[in-house]
């Protein structure tokens, strides 16, 4: 009896900090998320260039419900694509952004990327599987993971252009 007691305790006490480890990740990953969607709402008009930049996609993937937050890590990339990468977690997936000048310094990248492998023909691909390419004026981006669902989400978000003024 007192070594069922002494079990239970134990499994008990196991469980709870399993319990309370999950929480504050939990709440970590809230207040990354808050953070991320005070950000987007501090985005001003449209600017006249109407180009993609990094505030402009956060508002676009917040409005879409996908709540982005600030990947960690080193990213995942080509030197092909000869722009620095913006990383974005969203939910367990990655968001890997290039922005451009404008849609034809897109359109000479792009161009030559295989949208089965998100790499140059020929090339292995340095993202993993399930990856979705997605291109929208001068913005190239490469969705790694998620379900359908979630990619049809994502692209959706992005090919409808940017948000429009407020």
């Amino acid at each position: 009896m007192r070594l069922t007691l002494l079990l239970v305790t134990i499994v008990a006490v196991a469980c709870s900090s399993g319990v309370d480890e999950k929480t504050r990740a939990a709440q970590v990953a809230t207040a990354g998320i808050a953070a991320e969607s005070a950000k987007a709402a501090a985005v001003p008009a449209l600017p006249i260039t109407g180009l993609w930049d990094e505030p402009h996609l956060i508002d676009r993937l917040v409005h879409a419900g996908l709540a982005p937050r600030q990947a960690t890590g080193t990213p995942v990339g080509g030197k092909y694509w000869g722009r620095p990468v913006t990383a974005l977690r969203l939910g367990e997936s990655t968001l890997y952004v290039y922005f451009y000048a404008d849609s034809l310094a897109r359109r000479r990248v792009t161009v030559t990327i295989d949208s089965a492998t998100a790499a140059p023909q020929g090339m292995a691909s340095p993202y993993p599987v399930p990856r979705l390419l997605i291109v929208n004026n001068n913005l190239a981006a490469v969705f790694v993971g998620g379900t359908d669902r979630a990619q049809e989400r994502v692209m959706l978000a992005i090919s409808a252009g940017l948000p429009s003024p407020r």
